[in-house]
C-alpha cells in the first residue's frame, strides 16, 4: 500500500488534526507501507523537509497558487505509484476536489475526512453543493464521530465511516506522580477560545475554593481569551488557586496529566464550530483520569456518563460545579472511573486502531484485519 496524507493543518504544529497526520504516518510505517504527506498552508512556498522518517511536502494554498500545487500534487501522486489519497482536511476546498476528481479519473482509492467545523463553516447554500462533490468523487468519506455524520445530508449520513481519534498508549509509561499530597488538581486542556469554556470552568471551581483552599487548577493551553481568563480567576478570587501553564507538549503535558484528580473541558457549540470528539479525554484517560464534559458535540462519545467520567449540559455552571465535587470528593468513585476510563482507551481508542479503521477504508477489511496483525 502506498500512501498520500493531504492536509491544510502542518504535522510540525500542535493540534489535533496535526496529531492525526504525525500519529497516521508513524503506525504506517511501522506495518512497512510507503507514506508521504503535503501540507498546504498560505505562508509555504514549494519546498519538502524530512518528517517521521519520510518526505513532508510544503505547498502553498493561496487562490493564485492552488492550481499549480494541485499539479505539483498529482504529479507526485503519478511519480511515487500512490495508490491511495487520504485528505486529512480540506476536503471541501478547490484543492480537495481536484484531488478527488484526480483519483476518481485514475483509479485510485481516496478518503475525504471531515470535521463538524468543516460542515457547519460553509454557507447553507453552499454546503449541500460541497458535500455533494465530495459524496460523488471519494472512494469513501470518513468523519471524526457520530454527531459530525449526523450534519451530512442523509444519503452522505448512512455511507460515512467513523475515524475516531486515537492516543498513543505508552506516553504514561515514564511519567511518575510526584505532586503533594492533599490538593486536589483539576486540569483544563485545550485552547483558550470561547467554545471550549474554561470560562464556566473558572466560575464553578470558584465554588470549589470557597469551600476548601486545597483545590487547584491547572489550564494547559494558548489562545485570544488568556488574558479575559486571568482577569476572570482574578474577579472570582481564586488567581492563587489557578496557574495558567501556556501550551504544553510532549513531558510537560503529560506530566499535568499524571498530576491531575480529573479532567474538565466543558465546551459549547458555536455557531459555525463544535467539539467533533475530544481527545484530550483520551488522552486523560491513558493515565487513569475521568473526565467532567458536555453534552456538546461528539464529546458524549468520548465520555460514557457514569462509567469513565461525567456529563453535564452547555453553560450550566452549577452543574459543572455539581460534578466537580462528585468527584473530587469521592476518592473510590473518582479512581473507579479513570480505571474504567484507561482499560476503555486501551481497548478501542489506541493509534493502532484509528490506523486500522483508516487503512480499512481505504483497501477494505482484509486490508485492515492484516494491518492490524502486524
Amino acid at each position: 500500500m502506498r500512501i498520500l496524507i493531504a492536509t491544510f493543518d502542518s504535522p510540525e504544529n500542535v493540534g489535533g488534526v496535526e496529531g492525526r497526520a504525525v500519529a497516521y504516518t508513524r503506525e504506517l510505517m511501522r506495518a512497512k507501507s510507503f507514506v508521504e504527506v503535503i501540507a498546504l498552508a498560505p505562508s509555504y512556498g514549494f519546498s519538502d523537509v524530512v518528517f517521521e522518517g519520510t518526505t513532508l511536502y510544503r505547498y502553498p494554498s493561496s487562490v493564485l497558487s492552488i492550481l499549480t500545487t494541485f499539479k505539483r500534487a498529482a504529479w507526485e501522486i503519478s511519480q511515487k505509484s500512490i495508490d491511495s489519497v487520504f485528505l486529512l482536511s480540506g476536503a471541501l476546498t478547490l484543492f480537495g476536489a481536484l484531488m478527488l476528481l484526480f483519483c476518481k479519473l485514475t483509479g485510485r482509492s481516496s478518503v475525504a475526512f471531515l470535521y463538524g467545523k468543516d460542515i457547519l463553516g460553509l454557507p447553507r447554500k453552499v454546503r449541500w453543493a460541497a458535500l455533494s462533490v465530495v459524496g460523488l468523487f471519494a472512494s469513501r468519506l470518513a468523519v471524526n464521530s457520530r454527531f459530525t455524520s449526523r450534519l451530512l445530508p442523509g444519503f452522505l449520513s448512512r455511507s460515512a465511516g467513523i475515524l475516531y481519534p486515537g492516543v498513543n498508549p505508552e506516553i504514561g509509561e515514564h511519567i511518575t506522580d510526584e505532586r503533594p499530597r492533599g490538593t486536589k488538581r483539576v486540569l483544563f486542556v485545550g485552547r483558550l477560545v470561547e467554545r471550549k469554556g474554561a470560562d464556566d470552568l473558572l466560575r464553578a471551581f470558584s465554588f470549589l475554593v470557597r469551600e476548601s483552599q486545597d483545590v487547584a487548577l491547572d489550564i494547559v493551553g494558548d489562545g485570544p481569551d488568556e488574558g479575559r481568563l486571568r482577569l476572570l480567576a482574578k474577579e472570582l478570587g481564586v488567581e492563587k488557586n489557578v496557574r495558567f501553564y501556556g501550551r504544553l507538549t510532549g513531558k510537560a503535558l503529560h506530566e499535568r496529566y499524571s498530576q491531575a484528580d480529573v479532567l474538565a473541558m466543558p465546551s459549547r457549540t458555536m455557531k459555525n464550530d463544535v467539539e467533533g470528539f475530544g481527545t484530550v479525554f483520551l488522552e486523560a484517560a491513558v493515565f487513569g483520569k475521568p473526565s467532567i464534559g458536555t453534552m456538546s458535540g461528539g464529546i458524549p462519545e468520548a465520555i460514557t456518563h457514569g462509567d469513565n467520567g461525567l456529563l453535564v449540559k452547555e453553560r450550566d455552571v452549577s452543574a459543572l460545579e455539581g460534578a466537580l465535587k462528585a468527584l473530587i470528593g469521592d476518592d473510590e468513585r473518582r479512581l473507579s472511573m479513570g480505571e474504567n476510563a484507561k482499560r476503555t482507551v486501551l481497548s478501542h481508542f489506541t493509534w493502532k486502531a484509528s490506523t486500522g479503521t483508516l487503512v480499512g477504508l481505504m483497501q477494505g477489511p482484509e486490508a485492515r484485519d492484516r494491518f492490524l496483525e502486524t
